[in-house]
């Protein structure tokens, strides 16, 4: 059983790396571990772990063997799902068990195409990189058909495995199972302020974490690139030990470009951790990652402290990041929200943010579940397509003129919003009006 192919240009790779780094405790909270009776930090950096999706290095003929969708082993899956969503196990088991057969049509650890060996670019380049956070309960293959879309039209994209508890379940290699961390699963000290022991608070913990995770990988990978795997300490290697072409992603004439033009994108918690990055120093002094670009997948900016974010006086010493921002339409009609993020756009320079809603889209539409075959529909597939349309015009586009053209002819239209109802608690039930995909610019 499959998901939908990518549909692009090249056929696509899948590589997942790791990289051990030095353990760092970036909370006061604790969680209950499963081991024994005592607590345990509920925030400690042991391993910085991603998947990579590229063009890959092989014959035309070659038939993908397919990416595991779920996590493995499938128990932990499971272990997670049950906690994250709330629901019976008895439910969630037998989707588990059936989507635990589930792959992704690609080529497993194939060497990375040679940019340069591309006839009929009219000047060769390096792949261009992109670097993707997931949102809550998610993982590094939950978005996978915006990943290898993005991978199969000529970048090299690394979907994060976020440790920071947020996703339903990773597995270590050197530590227990981390499963999603609910708000009654944290311990804070008697001596932490009140006010502060709480989830939201605990989300601001898990920004800084993760932007320590994508720190991490940036370097780790533009080692790789520029050094060659034999020539850089604290090399990365592959998560199930396999053999892969090293070379093929440190070649004397530069395979990925990690100097300049770097893209951030993340969708919900995810897209509030590239906000989270852009306003803040780099952890450690580490330099800065090179942001031409950020896509942003319905971010929701509560986890961010208020007022802001606004750019990082670092980022305003170089020409600031050209932002997108794709919603959907129950975060565009969330009121509060949907001020707010009016508002952060305020903070940036005008012509640098542009904000969008698919009518229709739901928050989970920027993710594989929609489309998983048995539960597929066709608004949602559609509405899917309009996003990854969306996105590869803005990433393709190389002016804010030339992408606002290509959203132009994508339907766009001015919100209008109208009551279809009344929900049980008396409110009223709103709609944006227009048809299943449109694009609504604001």
């Amino acid at each position: 059983m499959f998901l939908p192919k990518p549909g692009g240009r090249f056929p696509v790779g899948a590589t997942t790396f790791k990289l051990a780094v030095p353990p760092c405790s970036l909370s006061r909270a604790k969680v209950s571990s499963t081991a024994s009776s005592e607590s345990e930090d509920a925030l400690v950096l042991r391993e910085v772990v991603f998947t990579a999706f590229y063009p890959a290095d092989v014959q035309s003929e070659s038939t993908p063997k397919g990416l595991s969708w779920l996590l493995r082993p499938l128990s932990e899956s499971y272990r997670g799902y049950v906690r994250f969503s709330g629901l019976s196990s008895w439910l969630l088991w037998p989707v588990v068990y059936i989507y635990g057969a589930l792959l992704k049509a690609l080529h497993p650890d194939a060497p990375l195409l040679n940019p340069h060996t591309i006839d009929d670019r009219s000047k060769p380049s390096p792949w261009p990189l992109v670097i993707f956070s997931h949102g809550l309960g998610g993982s590094r293959t939950a978005y996978s058909q915006i990943c290898t879309r993005m991978a199969s039209s000529g970048r090299v994209v690394l979907a994060l495995e976020h440790r920071d508890g947020s996703g339903h379940a990773v597995v270590p290699s050197s530590s227990e199972t981390i499963l999603y961390i609910r708000e009654s699963d944290l311990v804070w000290p008697p001596e932490h302020p009140v006010e502060e022991c709480n989830l939201l608070s605990f989300r601001g913990d898990q920004l800084n974490f993760r932007r320590r995770e994508i720190y991490y990988a940036f370097h780790a990978i533009r080692n790789l690139v520029h050094n060659g795997y034999e020539d850089f300490q604290g090399r990365l290697r592959t998560t199930e030990g396999s053999s892969i072409d090293w070379s093929s992603w440190s070649r004397r004439e530069m395979p990925i470009q990690c100097a300049e033009n770097i893209v951030l994108a993340g969708h919900s918690f995810g897209g509030a951790t590239v906000l989270s990055i852009l306003s803040n120093a780099p952890p450690d002094n580490e330099p800065w990652i090179p942001v031409q670009k950020a896509l942003l997948l319905d971010p929701w900016l509560e986890p961010i402290p208020s007022p802001g974010p606004i750019p990082h006086h670092g980022f305003r010493e170089h020409p600031l990041p050209r932002i997108v921002v794709i919603n959907s339409e129950n975060f565009t009609l969330w009121k509060d929200h949907f001020e707010r993020l009016t508002d952060v756009a305020g903070s940036w320079e005008k012509y640098q943010w542009k904000l969008l809603t698919v009518a229709r889209a739901q928050h989970t539409s920027f993710s594989d579940f929609p489309i998983l075959p048995l539960a597929s529909r066709k608004a949602a597939r559609l509405i899917l397509e309009k996003i990854l349309q969306l996105s590869l015009a803005f990433l393709d586009a190389d002016s804010d003129a030339s992408s606002s053209e290509a959203i132009a002819n994508s339907s766009a239209k001015k919100m209008e919003v109208i009551v279809i109802g009344q929900r049980d608690d008396g409110r009223p039930r709103r709609q944006i009006v227009g048809d299943v995909g449109d694009v609504i610019v604001h």
